[in-house]
């Protein structure tokens, strides 16, 4: 709620947006154009890579160590590239602003 205040947005709606991956495809596209998503999944493949319009983030072997750093904001064309036979669940909160 803050963060959204802080950029303006007085009314918004959230909700949460889950993509599970499978074995065969290795990327996955999102358009979340005049809209925030924020990754909140507890655990992701190592050499996963989310690439938006603002941010990219290559997740690594520690994730799941981090607390912060976990959240990630993404807007515009995001991007997924999922690790070879790899089976994920990858879980954001989408904010669309009104």
């Amino acid at each position: 709620n803050q963060r959204m205040a802080e950029r303006g947005f007085k009314a918004f709606h959230h909700e949460p947006v889950s993509i599970l991956t499978n074995n065969e495809q290795t990327e996955y596209r999102i358009k979340g154009y005049n809209q925030f998503f924020y990754l909140v999944s507890k655990e992701l493949a190592n050499g996963t890579i989310i690439r938006s319009d603002t941010n990219v983030y290559d997740v690594d072997q520690h994730y799941t160590k981090q607390n912060l750093s976990q959240i990630q904001e993404f807007t515009g064309l995001i991007i997924i590239t999922n690790p070879k036979r790899t089976v994920q669940l990858l879980e954001f909160i989408r904010v669309i602003p009104k």
